[in-house]
């Protein structure tokens, strides 16, 4: 059926002098709707099909498609649909759909009676404007674009809004178990029935403390101040279970900063007078009691100091040494508060400490032996020391991701970065080089092999980082 201006226009008018309530509210959400905003749509003395004025309408303030909607349910006969998995061409259904798995819309949806998705429902805004003149119902719902409900949503688990440059609008109740408004825009002008609210602006960091408390411990990760959004949905779309059986005791993540148990007894003001006329007490990134080691950074200012209970370290002029050579050995410390590492090389009696911030400052320290044995025993000690506070790692930072060594070579005309992660059991560099093999010992032996070979090429590490920060890890 056709849609004439000659007819569809006068019914607008009438329609518009009818509204009121939440329905009224909900349609001015992003402006008055108004018969000139439908009447503009309308080639010159040409009919349009009810899809073809929701494209045109679209992208677009959800006033006029809803207004559309609205007067389009009272001139075109009810048939109802079966919609399959996704809607990825403007579509208006003129009773009421039904999706018995989960449905993606890619494209403009109205449904002029009500939604039915027997799982997850997900838009993608900004094409995919979704109109519901009815109620709507879903297992899950993942919105991101304009998504309009003239009547109540119900969502049996859970309701992610994602960026902040659409809205999500229901003129009646909305009912979740989990609503997690994230940066979307979330308005309800009935009642808002949502067991766990996570509001606008939330930080994520609080996210993955609060749902700490009720989401299954794979979905949340307080170390990244992070929700799996993704997996929660596809959890959900599987059937498996994505809440607790019972409420759970809230996690909280350990502060950056060092706490003032682990400060208590240390001269941190006078370790930091004596470090450099630059340094500050509060500069302190680490500190050990037991030891009595402080470590100092303000980023950008002065490299790291580190006292290690006795002295300062580096203090002396390094050993000489060719790191040309493949380490005798290396072991790299990551330590999840403050993002710190701790990496040790040993090269027969020399031992190199690498000591910095993910994707920020480093400071190198060299230290001679008499003897190979002297200096692996050295290394051990530092196993000792530092195990407990810092993981120790090979080619994954635990919660975070693939640990990145870059490399910075500054003898040219101008400077040159390359990198390298172990994924498994591949080397990959960033110079697009992949080298798969049997194990991750292997894989691990190669990438000795491959800071060797850059090392003689001039290079020097700058910095150890992890995905997604590292350049690598964006490939």
């Amino acid at each position: 059926m056709l849609l004439s201006s000659n007819e569809f226009l006068p019914r607008a008018e009438a329609t518009l002098a009818g509204l009121k309530g939440p329905v009224s509210a909900a349609l001015s959400h992003h402006g008055e709707p108004s018969v000139s905003s439908l009447a503009r749509e309308f080639p010159k003395d040409a009919p349009l099909s009810p899809s073809a004025l929701v494209q045109a309408l679209c992208p677009g303030p959800l006033s006029p498609i809803g207004f559309a909607a609205v007067v389009m349910r009272e001139v075109l006969p009810r048939v109802d649909a079966v919609l399959d998995a996704s809607v990825a061409e403007p579509t208006v259904v003129t009773g009421n759909a039904r999706a018995s798995g989960g449905l993606r819309v890619t494209a403009p949806l109205v449904v002029l009676g009500d939604l039915e998705v027997e799982g997850v429902l997900e838009d993608c805004g900004p094409d995919s404007t979704v109109v519901v003149v009815g109620c709507c119902t879903a297992w899950g719902l993942k919105t991101s674009g304009n998504f309009l409900v003239l009547g109540d949503l119900v969502v049996r688990d859970v309701i992610q809004g994602i960026y902040n440059d659409d809205s999500l609008v229901v003129a009646g109740d909305l009912t979740t178990r989990f609503l997690d408004e994230n940066d979307h825009d979330v308005s309800s002008y009935g009642e808002v029935h949502a067991e766990h609210h996570f509001e606008n602006g939330r930080s994520g960091e609080e996210a993955a403390s609060l749902a700490s408390t009720f989401l299954v411990p794979e979905l949340w990760n307080l170390d990244l101040g992070e929700l799996h959004h993704d997996d929660l949905f596809e959890r959900i779309q599987r059937g498996e279970p994505v809440f607790t059986a019972t409420p759970q005791p809230q996690q909280r993540r350990e502060p950056d900063a060092p706490t003032a148990e682990e400060l208590e007894g240390l001269d941190v003001e006078g370790i930091a007078a004596r470090a450099s006329k630059q340094a500050r007490a509060k500069d302190v990134v680490y500190a050990q009691r037991r030891t009595g080691e402080v470590w100092l950074l303000r980023p950008g200012s002065f490299p790291m100091h580190i006292f290690d209970g006795q002295r300062f370290l580096g203090e002396g002029p390094p050993p000489a040494l060719d790191v040309k050579q493949r380490a005798s050995e290396r072991v790299t410390f990551w330590r999840k508060r403050g993002d710190l590492f701790l990496e040790i090389e040993r090269f027969g009696a020399v031992i190199q400490l690498h000591v910095g911030i993910n994707n920020g400052s480093l400071k190198t320290f060299r230290f001679a032996f008499e003897t190979s044995d002297a200096a692996a025993s050295e290394v051990r000690r530092l196993e000792a020391r530092y195990t407990g506070d810092f993981l120790r790692v090979t080619s994954v930072i635990p919660g975070r991701g693939p640990l990145e060594r870059e490399f910075a070579h500054y003898g040219g005309p101008k400077a040159e970065y390359t990198s390298a992660i172990v994924d498994g059991t591949t080397l990959v560099t960033r110079d697009g080089e992949r080298h798969p093999f049997e194990d991750e010992a292997a894989a691990l032996s190669a990438l000795e092999d491959w800071i060797a070979a850059k090392r003689q090429a001039g290079f020097d590490l700058k910095i150890l980082e992890w995905k997604p920060f590292g350049l690598l890890g964006r490939r």
